[in-house]
């Protein structure tokens, strides 16, 4: 499939495991929804593996993950092996909630690529978004 120039950005939201607090990516949907991306939000209780397959068939270029419930350490790094492993690797992963600045590295080197922990405003969040989606177009043309 060729990319369309100018097409929007294509973000996947998701909770995984148990964790059924919804406001923050509640929050941080509408702010990029307003920025003029496409946001799908998959629900409540969603494994890596649901998570891998709704990314590939929504054809996403991004997949963002909100998490309160301490399970990162695993679900995360098998999600991001999950998408490396079908043929997503190329999907930026980002990962927000409360995650313990001694987690962080352990999560960046499985392949989550930006941690927007709890209180992150969703300007910055944006701002990150539309810089890496203007690099990877620009890189894209090129």
């Amino acid at each position: 499939m060729q990319e369309q120039p100018n097409r929007r950005l294509r973000v996947l939201l998701a909770k995984l495991g148990m964790d059924t607090h919804t406001v923050g990516i509640t929050i941080i949907g509408h702010a990029l929804r307003e920025a003029g991306m496409e946001v799908i939000f998959t629900g409540l209780k969603q494994t890596p593996e649901m998570v891998a397959a709704a990314a590939i068939q929504e054809d996403v270029d991004v997949v963002g993950i909100s998490t309160l419930s301490a399970g990162h350490t695993r679900s995360l790094p098998k999600l991001a092996r999950l998408l490396r492993e079908q043929g997503a690797g190329d999907k930026l992963l980002l990962a927000g909630g409360v995650i313990p600045q001694e987690d962080q590295p352990l999560l960046e080197e499985a392949g989550v690529h930006k941690i927007f922990t709890m209180g992150a405003d969703t300007r910055d969040i944006v701002r990150y978004l539309e810089e890496w989606w203007a690099q990877k177009q620009a890189a894209e043309a090129a």
